[in-house]
């Protein structure tokens, strides 16, 4: 759906691959409010609609697919979905924040150890979604060596050069195409009577009094 509607532009880039944050990327950062902030911006799966037709086309059944409550004026017969590459960049913060775990979730959970397991799943789900990705499309680009003063061996060139589709297109797509968040984050959306209902995994079962309210927890 989303290449329905415009085409991307792309640019020819060579990736920060350095060691060390220099040159300086506020996302390679240490743990600040403005680097959340940043990671929040790029990073947002944002709760999109669509319709029987772009869920039919995405290989799913609109018989299964929830459905956005008509009341809240997207129109009848229109779905939830999320952008997978929103998700990804989703996964990949919060695989950063695991990585910084005293700094954001110590203070509220304790040692890694005692972390809900809710969340210990979330984290292990968002490593295989992005192991995944990376095997089903994997980089064919080739870094190279070369020599440096203090280093006795050829040392790696991490950078390379990429054709890069602009994400800011994707952002603004999704922006338009995207769902009130007050309607997400506070509405009770009532399962309809005659929706087809998935059974539960046994490990979501495990998890009683947990439930999913519609947003992507950190």
């Amino acid at each position: 759906p989303v290449l329905d509607d415009f085409s991307f532009s792309f640019r020819r880039v060579k990736n920060n691959a350095s060691l060390f944050n220099d040159p300086y990327s506020i996302y390679k950062a240490d743990p600040s409010p403005d680097m959340d902030a940043a990671w929040d911006a790029i990073g947002h799966p944002a709760t999109l609609h669509f319709s029987a037709d772009e869920i039919r086309r995405l290989g799913k059944d609109p018989e299964v697919a929830a459905k956005v409550p008509e009341e809240w004026g997207y129109g009848k017969d229109r779905y939830f979905g999320v952008i997978d590459g929103q998700h990804l960049i989703h996964c990949l913060n919060v695989v950063r924040k695991w990585a910084h775990y005293d700094y954001y979730w110590k203070e509220k959970w304790g040692p890694m150890s005692e972390a809900p397991p809710v969340h210990s799943a979330h984290r292990s789900h968002c490593i295989g979604v992005l192991l995944d990705t990376l095997t089903c499309q994997p980089s064919v680009n080739i870094f190279t060596y070369f020599w440096m003063d203090s280093q006795s061996a050829p040392y790696p060139d991490f950078g390379i050069y990429r054709q890069c589709q602009n994400h800011n297109d994707l952002l603004a797509w999704q922006r338009d195409r995207g769902i009130d968040e007050n309607l997400i984050d506070n509405a009770e959306i009532p399962r309809p009577a005659d929706a087809k209902v998935q059974p539960d995994s046994p490990q979501l079962e495990k998890l009683k009094g947990w439930v999913w309210n519609g947003s992507f927890p950190a």
